[in-house]
């Protein structure tokens, strides 16, 4: 009505605290600084997984150590970095969104199991037998991941355009998940056979390579939103 003050316009509701174009800009810097701090956290959690063999190894020395569980009981500072890069693999599959409810609930479980295998560690004889744990915590976290690369990554693949780069996508993921999968059954058959079996470094270098194709996985997964969203 005349005669009455109008309101300013960018006032949409009484929960606004921003000018219009102040809100729009600032949804749009925090937009972009959550796609990179989403690509951040894949790349720097694949590089815990790279740097976790290196550094216990650097720390805790090669001979006479048959598997990187078995860093717990080497000394103080091996056990540190073990349970600290489990704990920060679990947390921060723990907070990670998937992509759809089922990958965040495979991710959750794998976060746990993740925590477990730190406060769960291997027996003190690296040739004990049988179930632990420690063993079936480690094998349902690399299980689940590989279900989440083989079966649930690649449905987003389909979006790039690039063909190549599609066929490169899916092979990566297959090949990530199928290592994921393979080395907790490879370390376990060593362990049920005896025998001396499971008294050698091949069970070293076998984790090794789950543990990289976890790394792996993840390395993938920030080039692939870098390419779906054109991230830098």
């Amino acid at each position: 009505m005349a005669g009455e003050e109008e309101s300013p316009q960018w006032l949409g509701t009484s929960n606004d605290m921003l000018p219009r174009e102040h809100k729009q800009h600032f949804q749009r810097v925090l937009t972009q600084q959550a796609i990179r701090s989403y690509l951040f956290l894949c790349l720097g959690i694949g590089l815990v997984a790279l740097a976790l063999p290196v550094a216990l190894v650097a720390v805790g020395g090669y001979d006479g150590h048959y598997s990187i569980s078995y860093f717990y009981h080497v000394g103080e500072t091996t056990r540190n970095i073990l349970v600290g890069a489990l704990w920060a693999t679990g947390v921060f599959l723990l907070l990670y969104h998937g992509l759809s409810t089922l990958e965040n609930w495979l991710l959750n479980i794998a976060g746990v199991a993740a925590i477990s295998v730190a406060m769960n560690p291997m027996d003190a004889q690296q040739c004990s037998k049988g179930l632990s744990i420690h063993g079936v915590s480690a094998g349902l976290f690399f299980v689940c991941l590989a279900v989440v690369a083989v079966l649930l990554s690649k449905g987003r693949v389909k979006y790039v355009k690039d063909q190549a780069k599609r066929r490169w996508f899916k092979r990566a993921y297959t090949i990530a998940g199928g290592a994921m999968v393979a080395m907790p059954a490879i370390v376990w058959a060593l362990h049920q056979l005896g025998g001396g079996k499971c008294e050698t470094h091949w069970i070293f270098w076998i984790e090794c390579l789950g543990i990289w194709a976890f790394a792996a996985y993840w390395f993938v997964k920030t080039y692939e939103y870098r390419v779906l969203l054109g991230a830098r």
